[in-house]
């Protein structure tokens, strides 16, 4: 909500290891957000073969922005091009 289109982007590849839409759309990407424990400092992590992001159960909205958006901007993966 409210994401530029870089964040967007970036939250893609993250989740899915590309920063391209499959063929037919968004809507053809079978995309998983998944609870990944209590509520901690913990980044969230994903699993890019099966396009999941994985979430601890943050307590408050702020601390999911927040710890997303850490995740997403300092996303490097492999390194590969």
């Amino acid at each position: 909500k409210g994401a530029s289109r870089d964040t967007q982007i970036k939250l893609l590849k993250f989740a899915t290891g590309s920063t391209r839409a499959p063929i037919g759309g968004l809507g053809k990407l079978p995309f998983k957000i998944q609870r990944a424990g209590p509520d901690s400092m913990h980044l969230p992590t994903s699993h890019t073969c099966f396009n999941t992001l994985l979430l601890p159960d943050y307590d408050s909205y702020d601390k999911l922005v927040d710890r997303v958006s850490h995740a997403v901007v300092e996303c490097e993966g492999f390194g590969l091009q």
